[in-house]
């Protein structure tokens, strides 16, 4: 019988508990108790959900600890990529430790095209395959549904071994695998005691490689009923289920109490018991009575007038801006939130995500992922990866078939010498793209002298100027990413500066949080006010659309998108408030893609009702019918 991935040699306790029962707190407390027991901070490592809930975990300890007593936070994924970038392990697996930008990723996929499958099939593909890494499952010979699947595959594979890099997704997997195999390298990464919060979030590898890091204890956090996303997209609910069953000595302790205000316990209580979660309610071991409301507004642009009125109201009453937390049904509803603040001059922060973006077809709409590239070629003029980007700069078809040839060994590409074919290509495509790509290659090389000797902000400069990227969006990301190195970082440092902003979104600035319900795992506010639920913005359209989605899927969308909003309702430690609008003009009504209910003119204006959200029902009174 094969032995479980989640069996570990560790003594494993597993603390269990709804929202706002204390298991961060009781995470905090093991390590103060570990350090009062004389462990070194070294051998004590926490892994938090999402790099903003790292932030928030380094506060809480920073609080109560000596810095220089202060364990490593950090995400798994993030932990799993520091493994994967040892020199022992890059010998090995023959892949750097790093990721594909989203511009990287998108080439890649462009790439994959060639194997001759349809995009629809290939899209729905590569979920499956993100998804199965994820799992840890085994991926090879008869797992495949057809050779069309092992073939996609395979071309997924060899084209990021070529790249020498790694998805994002595939990084707990990959390091999993590479501690299983050499054990002896893993060790310079194992901990005596690694706390894991919000295990439930993780992927079914990261949980398994929290097990293979622990030497002596693994302390696991989780939520049975807080079935959403952290930095992962694949998270493997029922893992802590595995983690006992595989280790029958495991302890199981019980957080039965609710240390949220009285009112938002109760409120918790009914999101908990709607029948999409159909969970127990749990009784309430604070005083605090605080409140919890549902308010709603005429129209969209008066539920944002409302939000900030609330805010403004709050802040009055002497919250602290960082104790507001604000989260959005989606991210344009977000950032309207966010502008409405700064528009009334109340410091907002909002989460953010950077990124290098653009359309790669097209040179003017990629600029500051062309700079980027050039730091790559910088730091190594033959790094395969920003070879093969360069090359597909500017070309509706992406290079792809040059770049297939040079992944199967049939071509090279050189910054100083151009393309070389092992034979003369018949393709005339091939031919075309050699020779588009040599040009590109020969301008790229004139660059990169140009950059020879810069450092720090200078050379992030340099590379800006050299493409026009002055005014791309993604250049504000490439020159912070030069503040974080230092004026002295190589090119190869400020790569890996941007990957570390790319790979940390945070709340930006002390103002008041604004972001996505899921964003806020991991944190606590005295005032939460969740915003814009109205059907469409929080459970789509096609929820409600017969002809879009099947009735039978609809119970695992809602019981989701209804996990979201009560895991962020737990967030709300006094007061708890949810807002959204009753109607809206027929245009912005398409616009946002909102459930009709009906639409009246009123004096020569189409309007559009809407109902508040689904996943709020159980508040309201409020339920969608057929």
């Amino acid at each position: 019988m094969d032995l479980s991935p989640y069996a570990t040699a560790a003594e494993v306790h597993s603390v269990e508990g709804r929202v706002g029962c204390g298991k961060t707190q009781r995470l905090a407390e093991a390590v103060l108790d570990l350090l009062a027991q004389g462990v070194p901070p070294r051998e004590i490592i926490l892994f938090a959900a999402t790099p903003a809930a790292v932030c928030a975990l380094e506060r809480r300890l920073k609080a109560v600890v000596p810095l220089e007593d202060l364990p490593l936070v950090t995400t798994l994924p993030l932990y799993a990529l520091d493994v994967l970038s040892s020199p022992q392990a890059e010998a090995r697996t023959g892949r750097r430790g790093r990721i594909l930008m989203g511009f990287e990723e998108r080439l890649l996929l462009e790439d994959v095209k060639t194997s001759g499958v349809a995009p629809r099939r290939i899209s729905e593909m590569l979920k499956f395959f993100y998804r199965s890494w994820a799992d840890l499952e085994p991926m090879s010979g008869d797992w495949f549904y057809d050779e069309q699947e092992e073939r996609v595959f395979r071309l997924l594979v060899g084209s990021l071994r070529h790249r020498e890099s790694y998805l994002a997704c595939e990084l707990p997997r990959a390091a999993f695998d590479y501690g299983q195999r050499f054990a002896h390298d893993l060790e310079a990464f194992r901990r005596d005691y690694v706390l894991v919060d919000d295990y439930q979030m993780a992927s079914r590898a990261s949980q398994c490689l929290a097990g293979l890091l622990a030497r002596t204890a693994l302390l696991v956090a989780s939520e049975p009923c807080a079935r959403t996303h952290g930095s992962e997209d694949y998270p493997h609910f029922s893992g802590i289920e595995e983690l006992v069953a595989a280790n029958p000595n495991a302890v199981r302790e019980t957080l039965a109490y609710s240390h949220l205000s009285r009112v938002v316990t109760d409120a918790v209580n009914l999101l908990a018991a709607d029948e999409a979660l159909d969970a127990r309610p749990i009784p309430c071991a604070c005083t605090d009575q605080g409140g919890c409301e549902a308010m709603a507004f005429e129209r969209p642009e008066s539920e944002l007038k409302g939000v900030v009125s609330l805010v403004s109201h709050h802040l009055s009453c002497g919250a602290r801006p960082q104790g507001i937390a604000v989260a959005a049904a989606t991210r344009q509803w977000a950032a309207r939130i966010a502008q409405a603040l700064q528009a009334e001059g109340i410091a907002a922060s909002p989460l953010s995500r950077p990124s290098l973006g653009g359309d790669m077809r097209h040179t003017d709409t990629c600029r500051a992922a062309r700079a980027f590239t050039l730091l790559r070629l910088a730091a190594d003029p033959e790094d395969p990866l920003a070879l093969r980007s360069w090359c597909g700069f500017g070309d509706y078809l992406a290079q792809s078939a040059l770049a297939n040839a040079v992944a199967s060994g049939d071509a090279a590409l050189s910054l100083r010498a151009g393309v070389a074919f092992a034979d003369a290509p018949e393709s005339a495509l091939l031919r075309q793209q050699a020779a588009s790509a040599t040009t590109a290659l020969a301008e790229a090389a004139e660059i990169v002298d140009r950059l020879s000797g810069l450092r720090g902000s200078a050379l992030i400069d340099a590379a800006i100027v050299a493409v026009g990227a002055d005014d791309d969006q993604g250049a504000a990301l490439l020159r912070a990413a030069a503040k974080d190195a230092g004026e002295q970082a190589t090119a190869s440092a400020l790569c890996g500066a941007v990957q570390d902003r790319v790979l940390s979104p945070s709340f930006v600035g002390d103002g008041v949080r604004v972001g996505l319900p899921e964003d806020f795992a991991g944190q606590t506010a005295c005032v939460v006010i969740m915003a814009g639920l109205v059907n469409g913005l929080v459970l789509p359209r096609r929820y409600f659309d017969p002809a879009q989605m099947e009735r039978d899927k609809r119970p695992a969308m809602l019981a989701a998108e209804m996990a979201k909003t009560y895991a962020c309702a737990g967030k709300a430690a006094s007061t708890l408030l949810f807002t959204y609008f009753t109607e809206a003009p027929l245009a912005e009504a398409e616009s946002l893609q909102l459930k009709i209910h009906r639409v009246r003119l009123r004096e020569g204006e189409r309007v559009c009702e809407v109902h508040p959200s689904e996943t709020i029902r159980a508040i309201t009174g409020v339920s969608y019918h057929d």
